[in-house]
């Protein structure tokens, strides 16, 4: 009998500012083999639904296994591509399959995330199951978190020192053979923004922050970024748009640090609601970026004044604000400060104001 397969590789990445990313093809293999092995008696893993074989893949990831054998009823059942999206992690997955009596034989191989490993490994100290690669991954994770982080810190202090170390220690960078994981991102310094994701994941994993990834699209890009709850709202967090490609800043953005779905949506696009658990209808988000920050609001051209001539005599290099005015003008309040200097501007949209980042050269 013949065995059908298929290899689906997942996500693509996206490039800030210039958006011209990179794209991790998707590749139909519909070769025929009767060579796999795949077994013509029913596997004892049995699945009548998508919620049953997307469970045994999840419980084979868990394991650190990168094959699972699944029985299923029907062949609807076997489609990557839904796999792909409720299963969080997963780089590559291969699908071959056998009509059998009453349905139809899998054998389901992929490539993952190593946070699953990682995880299991971090909560039952036991790091025995871990493969070298994983290994030099699992202490580097433990050494940042000893470093940025304390337990003395609230949890939106110890993601913020997170969020500003992947920021500051990761470049983003394309190739042909685009760089996705975590390895890539901590270890070798260089990622995509699945790489950003899984780190930021990871870490709030080991942190104990409820947190979870949302895929979709941004720039044009199919794109990954992250969720963290705190205090029962949910906030969006995008650690690869605040590391803006070709940026030579030595300081760390946060436009996109714990702001809402709704400003979130205002550049992303996603399944609303496929990812409906991560809406939150608060009317208050105390962790937002300008809230932690206790960011300036600027609502008028004779407060800007002010503020940037302050900055500018206490020769502070970057001052960070928000304002829901549209009247103001950084390059007035500039010249009004009577000083011959160099600055840049960044200004981000949001619902109910804009964030404004200006640095100074003197």
């Amino acid at each position: 009998m013949n065995i059908k397969k298929f290899l689906v590789p997942v996500i693509g990445a996206f490039t800030i500012l210039s958006f011209s990313g990179c794209t991790l093809p998707f590749v139909s293999d519909s070769s025929v083999s009767d060579e796999n092995g795949i077994s013509y008696q029913a596997y004892e893993y049995k699945a009548s639904s998508q919620e049953e074989v997307i469970n045994y893949i999840t419980q084979a990831v868990s394991k650190n296994e990168n094959t699972c054998y699944i029985f299923v009823t029907d062949e609807s059942l076997i489609d990557a591509n839904t796999w792909l999206l409720y299963v969080n992690g997963i780089e590559q997955i291969q699908v071959e399959y056998r009509r059998v009596k009453d349905g139809f034989n899998m054998k389901v191989t992929f490539d993952c995330w190593d946070n699953y490993a990682i995880m299991h490994a971090y909560n039952t100290k036991d790091t025995s199951v871990l493969n070298e690669r994983q290994l030099t991954l699992y202490n580097k994770y433990i050494s940042v978190l000893n470093e940025v982080t304390s337990p003395y810190n609230s949890d939106v202090e110890n993601e913020l020192a997170i969020h500003d170390y992947l920021v500051s220690n990761i470049t983003y960078v394309e190739k042909e053979d685009s760089i996705f994981n975590a390895y890539d991102a901590l270890i070798n310094g260089e990622a995509v923004c699945s790489g950003y994701a899984e780190c930021f994941k990871t870490f709030m994993d080991m942190l104990g922050i409820e947190n979870d990834t949302i895929s979709g699209n941004a720039g044009n890009q199919q794109h990954i970024w992250n969720v963290v709850k705190l205090d029962g709202v949910w906030y969006q967090v995008d650690v690869t748009w605040d590391d803006p490609v070709g940026s030579t800043s030595k300081y760390v953005d946060h436009s996109y640090f714990n702001i809402t779905g709704a400003d979130m949506a205002l550049d992303h696009t996603w399944d609303r609601d496929k990812f409906s658990a991560f809406e939150s209808n608060s009317s208050s988000y105390p962790y937002s970026y300008a809230s932690i920050a206790k960011l300036a609001n600027v609502n008028s051209q004779g407060e800007l004044n002010k503020l940037i001539k302050n900055t500018i005599s206490s020769r502070k290099e970057r001052i960070e604000f928000i304002s829901s005015s549209s009247d103001i003008d950084i390059k007035k309040a500039i010249t009004a400060a009577g000083t011959q200097l160099s600055y840049s501007y960044k200004n981000t949209p949001r619902t109910a104001y804009t964030l404004y980042s200006v640095t100074f050269t003197y």
